[in-house]
């Protein structure tokens, strides 16, 4: 996720509003719906890897760098369970009539977050440049 590589060690308590959730406890969110729906979908794929929080849902794990990787490693997941849902015709899946209907539940729940992290970046004087948002967002999602 390009968005997690805007977030370090001077900005990542930044709040995109007063009762908004810290930019590190954005991300560590947006790995533990991966995994919670992983878990729902495809529980073996989510046995080896931690679900982001030390509490529930309210307090990510410290190490920042743990956090990004974990992005990583659920990113990955979410595609393989996508491509064995998709090439198997499984189906409904996860309460989604189809796994594409999943899909794009997960695509904007990641959007609606990364939103939120753009917002606090933006007020911590460090919104990213449109140069930068084209070849690391926009680019992802573009063919032309």
């Amino acid at each position: 996720m390009a968005a997690a590589s805007r977030i370090d060690e001077s900005n990542r308590r930044v709040k995109p509003s007063e009762d908004g959730m810290a930019l590190d406890h954005q991300l560590a969110h947006i790995h533990k719906v991966r995994h919670y729906w992983l878990s729902q979908v495809d529980p073996e794929r989510t046995a080896g890897f931690d679900d982001g929080f030390v509490d529930g849902w309210q307090t990510p794990i410290s190490d920042l760098d743990a956090i990004k990787e974990l992005l990583i490693v659920s990113g990955e997941a979410v595609r393989e369970t996508m491509r064995h849902l998709l090439t198997n015709d499984v189906g409904p899946v996860a309460g989604y009539d189809h796994p594409i209907l999943f899909l794009q539940h997960m695509i904007w729940h990641e959007g609606w977050h990364v939103g939120l992290i753009f917002l606090g970046l933006r007020l911590a004087g460090q919104e990213p440049s449109e140069e930068w948002e084209e070849s690391n967002i926009w680019s992802e999602w573009r063919t032309e």
